[in-house]
């Protein structure tokens, strides 16, 4: 019933809508009323037959899994599904119920700081989406592109963060690939970006990353040029993106990539950077520097020694340590060791002047050749035989143009999991069948039309069973059935009973149940309605045996708890005393009086005829209770609820029995006993 009522989403059409709600209503009944469709949970026992479900319920059938939480079987049916040439007409939804699955799956992960995986289930939904032009215009897809450009930044961390591993080579490089196209757009002063926290963010990416790959990122030497002009607007903009921290963790990369691969050309870069910072932070890094110029032969030894004396405020005593030595230790632990690809590298200068020199570094021409064309890494597969089952035209090209750089370096390489169409898709129509997926849920083949206009007839002559019953409780007759004895009962609050009526020929036959019940509770004249307040306090006087309103002494409150667990008492009773087994005796446990009566003469019909209901009580919510207690201490509640009830007649056991389902709104008049308990004294069935 949670599920009947709730809203579906945004984007389904109308008819994957009323599958929908036509399997809801179809299993329902099956579930209550055909044991072998539902087994016992407490007894263990499995279904013995399971529904099948026709293409046209397929789309109804997707969206209820996945409003219950069953994604990963609602991509497992979908892709299945969408290889069948008979799905060409229900791709919109299919495709819907597979792309807010993906959606469901990437919030369990981001709930579970499983950033990047959450990530991917994004870009395999919007690809869903982009897949088929009526989904293209869904605020699902905006919602979700910007969800992607939102979480970018810390995919990108977390991928970078992964071991370096080969199995996680890729992911790292889509990463790494990530982070540059980030850096460009933070870089450049017209394009938007959802980095908040530069200098934290670039921290925490440069401390997951290898010299080598800070190296490869840019063409830092030459965005330390244009740093040291400060009154131009890009740097103005470049620090607050990279701050002084960040370039000096590139300046020591450079250092470190240079000095272990034996590349003179990194180490000159590295002297350009350096040179850089100094103009443009006012800061010193002479140290820095002087390593440099000595790598690049260009002064000696001693000039180094110097300014790590002057950096350490040695005394006069060091002089006598030797400058080689002192800056091969200072080389181990503030440069190589920062690195993980430089961190075992042996820091002796010696090795590094006997070696033979690299070729210039090639790196930095992978970082200037992606600023051109970024992504070549493919974002979804070319869809072929979806062109002929959809109609359209999706390219590769179309589905990854609607990312974002940074976010299509992040996507998964290939998403054609995601997507899965017939490799043969026939054109024009077919004499075969059409394909029948399975539940685990019952097994009926349907036939909507016939079904729809047989239920309508159906309900039609039968929706009276259960209403009608209520209706009883509030029949009385001033003659025979009373209240009290009190000649003060008036037209507007009595019921008019035929006495001649004989439930005999009501059970007869079974052909002509619906109708002969009808043709019984028709003889029931319906009561003048008055005002909710003036009937409940005049009903619940004549229950207690008072003779007006005013006897009543004073009025509280029953707590709704109370109320709830009396209603359900008597739903259970009832359901025993007119079901299989007749517990009629049951019934004078919780009513009294009239309701006694009325139910004690329905329920023996039923037994003497072998007929009896199926009762479930699916929904109860009570609106009112409340306390009357007149000036001798009688006491009586009203209680006002909303009941939802489906229920079955039942005739013949070997054959399908009328069923019903309904929400009514119920006033019940209780009167307090001796014992102190409750009992029934009245209903009023009034319009919901």
């Amino acid at each position: 019933m949670h599920l009947k009522n709730a809203d579906v989403e945004e984007g389904y059409t109308m008819d994957a809508v009323i599958s929908r709600q036509n399997l809801l209503m179809d299993v329902r009944d099956k579930l209550l009323f055909e044991p072998e469709y539902a087994g016992n949970v407490k007894d263990k026992v499995m279904p013995r037959s399971s529904i099948r479900i026709s293409w046209a319920w397929l789309p109804g059938a997707l969206c209820l899994l996945q409003e219950v939480g069953e994604e990963k079987l609602v991509l497992d049916i979908g892709r299945r599904a969408l290889k069948h040439p008979d799905s060409k007409h229900y791709i919109h939804d299919l495709l819907l119920s597979m792309a807010l699955a993906e959606c469901a799956i990437a919030k369990h992960c981001f709930e579970k700081n499983n950033i990047s995986q959450g990530f991917e289930a994004l870009a395999r939904a919007q690809c869903l989406l982009r897949s088929n032009v009526s989904l293209g215009k869904l605020t699902l897809l905006s919602q979700i592109e910007e969800s992607l450009e939102e979480f970018a930044p810390a995919c990108t961390l977390e991928l970078l963060g992964m071991p370096h591993r080969p199995e996680n080579a890729e992911r790292r490089s889509g990463a790494i690939s990530a982070l540059r196209e980030l850096l460009r757009q933070g870089l450049d002063v017209e394009s938007p970006c959802q980095v908040q926290d530069w200098p934290c963010f670039l921290n925490q990416a440069f401390s997951r990353l290898m010299a080598s790959e800070i190296v490869e990122l840019l063409q830092w030497d030459n965005l330390a040029l244009t740093r040291k002009n400060k009154k131009s607007l890009e740097s103005q903009n470049q620090r607050v993106v990279i701050d002084f921290n960040g370039f000096y963790v590139i300046l020591m990369a450079h250092i470190a990539l240079g000095f272990s691969s034996k590349q003179p050309d990194l180490i000159n870069r590295a002297k350009v950077i350096c040179e850089c910072l100094i103009a443009s932070e006012g800061v010193n890094l002479k140290l820095e520097e002087a390593f440099c110029l000595v790598l690049l032969e260009q002064v000696d030894e001693a000039s180094v020694a110097e300014r790590l004396k002057q950096l350490q405020n040695c005394n006069a005593s060091s002089s006598e340590v030797n400058p080689i030595k002192e800056m091969e230790t200072w080389l181990k632990d503030a440069v190589l060791s920062l690195f993980p690809d430089t961190r075992d590298c042996s820091p002796s200068l010696a090795n590094f002047f006997r070696g033979e020199k690299q070729t210039p570094y090639k790196g930095n021409k992978r970082a200037s050749q992606t600023s051109s064309h970024v992504n070549h890494r493919p974002i979804a597969p070319a869809f072929s035989h979806a062109q002929r089952a959809l109609g359209e035209t999706v390219q590769r090209a179309d589905l990854s143009k609607h990312l974002g750089p940074a976010v299509k370096q992040l996507a998964p390489t290939s998403l054609q999991d995601s997507v899965v169409i017939a490799d043969k898709v026939e054109s024009g129509t077919n004499g075969g069948p059409s394909l029948q997926l399975k539940r685990n849920l019952g097994a009926r083949q349907h036939e909507i039309l016939s079904n729809v206009i047989l239920k309508i007839t159906v309900v039609a002559c039968l929706g009276c069973i259960l209403f009608v019953s209520f209706k009883i409780m509030s029949i009385g007759n001033r003659t025979r059935l009373r209240l009290s004895s009190s000649p003060r009962m008036t037209n507007s609050t009595s019921w008019i009973l035929d006495g001649s009526q004989d439930l005999r020929p009501r059970w007869a036959k079974r052909s002509i149940v619906p109708i002969k019940l009808k043709k019984l509770f028709s003889n029931f004249g319906l009561r003048v309605k008055q005002s909710k307040e003036d009937i409940g306090l005049v009903n619940g006087c004549q229950a207690a045996g008072l003779s007006s309103p005013a006897e009543v002494a004073y009025k509280m409150a029953m707590s709704s708890e109370e109320a709830e667990s009396l209603v359900k008492k008597w739903q259970s009773i009832k359901a025993e005393a007119v079901g299989p087994d007749h517990h009629i005796d049951l019934l004078s446990n919780v009513l009294d009086e009239t309701m006694l009566i009325q139910w004690k003469g329905l329920a023996d019909a039923a037994k003497e005829k072998s007929c009896f209901w199926r009762i479930v009580l699916l929904q109860l919510s009570v609106l009112r209770a409340d306390i009357l207690t007149d000036e001798t201490g009688n006491e009586i509640a009203e209680i006002e609820a909303l009941l939802e009830e489906a229920a079955e007649l039942v005739e013949d056991p070997y054959h399908t029995n009328p069923n019903y389902y309904s929400s009514y709104k119920i006033h019940y008049i209780l009167k307090r006993q001796e014992d102190g308990g409750w009992r029934f004294c009245e209903g009023h069935v009034e319009t919901p």
